[in-house]
């Protein structure tokens, strides 16, 4: 961890497709029928748990949901990828993400005394610039003798790439929330001339959020905005004074902490290059004119960005 603000990517992501009505939409839009068709999207809520170990948390950001699947409980897990490239291996990571789910499980052996391990159905979510290559397990091994592949596990999963749906298609999505966060993200490496050409789009979702009155999104918005397309907050504030008074008094609000953060940010990453330089507290208090208390403060954030 380098600084304090959470990536974008992943903040915007869970903020999205934590909202239950998010995932039913999804899975109801671009999920394929044979699997849909059989789930019962009435008993879909969404877990707690997150199964990213140290070795996953550079390439996924997750949210597990539970679901009845012709009577048996299934876990629909969503994971986010966003980097511009595709790793390699991302099937063994995928792997590994899978067996820390039974592992928990095998761990909570008294508590599920009785029961089965849920079937896990790995989702993934893609708006990196390149494309997504999807292979086998078997394929990373060449040609190995026909006797030996029984020693080789296989599996599968969805992949949704956001760059194979059209503009048209993501603003056609049924539900206004992930229409919003698939279209955010899908142009969210756009240059910023070119992420404007959906100004109109995005003016139109917030007017659909302000009338909900759901300001604590309209707040992610903005920070998404601000975050990944580089809009200054004047031009935040132009976009959101386009669509209503209320939006306008959320971008001053919103701009306000965009600049409150980035100077947290800046301190943080000042003191924590003093402090790797062996400069004392007490120094770097003087020197910020901050109180003791504030700067041990930062120095836990610095422990704990290395845990």
């Amino acid at each position: 961890m380098e600084n304090i603000i959470p990536n974008p990517h992943d903040k915007f992501f869970k903020e999205s497709f934590s909202r239950l009505e998010v995932a039913k939409s999804f899975i109801e839009e671009v999920f394929p029928s044979e699997i849909q068709d059989k789930m019962n999207l009435n008993s879909l809520k969404m877990s707690n748990a997150s199964f990213i170990d140290e070795m996953l948390k550079e390439n996924f950001a997750d949210l597990v949901y539970q679901c009845e699947y012709q009577g048996v409980k299934a876990e629909i897990v969503l994971l986010f990828e966003h980097k511009s490239y595709q790793e390699d291996f991302p099937e063994w990571q995928l792997l590994r993400y899978i067996s820390n789910i039974w592992g928990e499980f095998q761990k909570q052996k008294k508590k599920n005394k009785g029961k089965k391990p849920s079937v896990v159905i790995p989702v993934i979510i893609h708006h990196g610039e390149t494309p997504w290559k999807k292979i086998s397990m078997r394929s990373y091994f060449g040609n190995p003798p026909t006797e030996l592949l029984r020693f080789l596990p296989e599996f599968d999963y969805l992949l949704f790439s956001l760059n194979d749906f059209e503009d048209h298609q993501i603003a056609n999505f049924k539900n206004d929330f992930l229409s919003t966060a698939a279209m955010l993200l899908k142009h969210s490496r756009d240059e910023k001339e070119k992420f404007l050409l959906i100004e109109s789009f995005i003016i139109d979702k917030l007017r659909t959020f302000d009338v909900l009155h759901e300001n604590s999104y309209i707040n992610s918005i903005a920070f998404y905005l601000h975050g990944v397309a580089n809009l200054t907050t004047n031009e935040l504030i132009i976009i959101f004074t386009k669509v209503s008074n209320n939006l306008n008094k959320i971008a001053m609000t919103s701009a306000d902490q965009i600049r409150l953060e980035e100077r947290e940010n800046s301190t943080f990453n000042y003191v924590k290059g003093l402090i790797q330089n062996g400069v004392s507290i007490e120094l770097i208090a003087k020197s910020f004119g901050l109180s003791i208390q504030k700067v041990e403060e930062i120095v836990q954030k610095i422990k704990a960005s290395y845990n």
